[in-house]
């Protein structure tokens, strides 16, 4: 997975090795829905699992994989929760 410097993957990443915590691990799921399969995001930071809110097409699940990214870095700096991501071809799962 290549990341942009501002990035909310890298903000994470930099976040982990400020605190001294273990880098987070992506986790990738699919749901088959009939001839599509749609595919969704969450990463694990210290144990606790955070997940993107959309189901997209697999060619986009390097976005699924940067909201799950900024869903924990919000979560964990305390940001606002509402996330930039969006794809018209599949909703909330």
């Amino acid at each position: 997975m290549t990341t942009r410097p501002d990035s909310y993957t890298q903000r994470l990443r930099n976040w982990c090795t400020q605190n001294s915590i273990e880098q987070p691990q992506w986790q990738d799921y699919s749901d088959p829905r009939g001839i599509r399969t749609a595919w969704s995001s969450s990463v694990i930071v210290s144990g606790r699992e955070y997940r993107a809110t959309l189901w997209r097409d697999y060619r986009y699940l390097d976005q699924s994989r940067e909201e799950a990214a900024e869903v924990a870095y919000r979560a964990i700096t305390g940001g606002s929760s509402s996330s930039q991501y969006s794809y018209p071809g599949y909703s909330k799962g």
